[in-house]
């Protein structure tokens, strides 16, 4: 896929990670039999109390889950919000994995393990082992083994539903392969995430709630000057180290980079940023078979159009709305 169908899905698992947490979190630290003052009976007491007197909650929904300055949040207020910030697009991406299932079963369109399996190598390739990319996965975007291999099934899937209809002949192939021979090179690529701000000011200032542990991702959405990465936590994806289409100077500085490492303010067109690398890797060379395939593909997927026009047709075939 390009680079931003790759991000969209990934955000999307991140969204759908994050409600998981919070609400796992939730459960852990405050068990909903226990109270969450000294006085057990007083908190207990308050808690039955807000779900008695909200009519459309049911009690689980009613208990504090928090208290500031005295003040309750409920397990009502928690999901609203999360459903808010996230919502939108954890129910689109679950109205769209029943719509590829309906329509691969139609099809008759699988994906077998040794194509998971693939997928999976190819995008780990670049590092330094298996079991590196799997922690990376987990500790940087909170995706488990089993949660990847659900995406690129899913991811697949629907690839092979754009494309069925697609007749991509060997000469395109070797005629594309032949004309961008630099692509299949071995490159260092960057997974970075940035904070585009308007002054030199504050961006510093910015950078300064970074060194005190604040979240990139979160500050991003909140400071940052480019719409598009801004909701996406500053995501950028992955960028080839020496993409001409970024500032040279912001490249050059990320390439020095450690995982996790950030640097700014850096000036760039638009303002000053302030960047973190999240992932490093080095492309290998595929063996000649698995290029023809990926390319066939890509080029299949390029004629197809953007994907997110194929996600609505789908959607739409499949009557796919939601309930007001």
């Amino acid at each position: 896929m390009k680079k931003y169908e790759v991000l969209k899905a990934v955000v999307i698992l991140q969204a759908v990670c994050m409600v998981v947490l919070a609400v796992v979190v939730v459960v852990k630290v405050w068990p909903w039999q226990q109270p969450l003052i000294g006085d057990g009976a007083q908190g207990n007491e308050e808690s039955e109390g807000v779900g008695e007197k909200d009519g459309n909650h049911s009690p689980d929904k009613g208990q504090i889950v928090a208290r500031v300055g005295g003040e309750p949040i409920t397990m009502a207020e928690l999901q609203a919000e999360l459903h808010k910030q996230y919502g939108e697009n954890v129910l689109r991406d679950m109205m769209l994995r029943k719509a590829i299932e309906l329509e691969a079963a139609k099809s008759n369109l699988s994906v077998s393990p040794q194509e998971q399996t693939r997928e999976l190598e190819a995008m780990a390739e670049g590092y330094e082992s298996e079991a590196e990319f799997y922690s990376v996965m987990q500790e940087q975007l909170g995706l488990s083994k089993e949660r990847l291999l659900l995406d690129v099934r899913y991811r697949l899937l629907f690839e092979k539903i754009v494309v069925r209809s697609i007749d991509i002949d060997d000469n395109e192939v070797e005629q594309y392969i032949a004309e961008h021979q630099d692509e299949f090179e071995p490159r260092e690529q960057l997974h970075l995430q940035w904070i585009l701000t308007e002054t030199e000011q504050q961006a510093d200032d910015v950078l300064e709630k970074l060194i005190e542990g604040e979240d990139f991702a979160m500050l991003a959405r909140t400071y940052s000057q480019d719409s598009f990465t801004a909701e996406y936590g500053g995501d950028l994806g992955l960028i080839d180290a020496d993409d001409p289409f970024y500032d040279s100077e912001m490249m050059d500085t990320a390439s020095r980079l450690q995982i996790a490492e950030m640097a700014g303010p850096i000036a760039v067109d638009g303002g000053f940023a302030i960047i973190r690398l999240v992932e490093r890797r080095m492309t290998t060379s595929m063996t000649e078979d698995r290029l023809k395939d990926a390319v066939r593909k890509q080029l299949a997927l390029e004629q197809a159009g953007p994907m997110n026009e194929q996600e609505d047709m789908l959607l739409a075939k499949y009557n796919a709305v939601k309930n007001e």
